[in-house]
């Protein structure tokens, strides 16, 4: 837990910390925004469009041995196009295809500073929410919002199209 997740308001002020894990090497976490080796994942899908992808290398392992090689992997961003709250379970869709590699449980809400409680929203690509992948973002998030997450491995764009 942390401080961020217990004092929403600080994220105003304070960016939610990585899981360097997960994330490519030279990444950072601002306010609202995320930066991948100093290209910002905002302006991004500002000049591509939503869905787009990053490449860039795995960040090392705190103890690697020595025929360590870093592979290729990504970070995905994708626009908000629906918002349903039915039983009281946050569902969110979004206009990408979730391939089996994101990790969601890194999401992060893009473009706009939120001191919104964190909640679980299940991310869903279909209009149906059918099938959905369990993910943590802000309570308060909305059509139209950026969200960034990481994949394990490399993707091409039109691996995240919705077709």
């Amino acid at each position: 837990m942390t401080l961020t997740s217990i004092l929403p308001t600080l994220r105003a002020s304070l960016p939610d910390p990585l899981d360097p894990t997960v994330w490519p090497a030279a990444t950072a976490a601002t306010v609202d925004d995320v930066t991948v080796r100093a290209v910002s994942m905002q302006r991004l899908a500002a000049v591509a469009g939503t869905p787009c992808v990053h490449t860039a290398e795995e960040a090392p392992p705190r103890y690697r041995p020595r025929d360590w090689q870093p592979r290729t992997v990504c970070v995905t961003v994708a626009a908000v196009t629906r918002v349903r709250r039915p039983w009281g379970v946050l569902l969110v869709e979004l206009d990408a295809v979730l391939p089996d590699c994101a990790v969601l449980t890194e999401a992060r809400l893009i473009g706009r500073p939120s001191v919104a409680a964190s909640a679980a929203v299940t991310v869903t690509t279909n209009p149906t929410g059918t099938a959905g992948v369990d993910a943590v973002l802000p309570a308060d998030v909305a059509v139209g919002d950026l969200v960034c997450f990481p994949c394990r491995r490399a993707l091409a764009h039109r691996d995240v199209v919705a077709r």
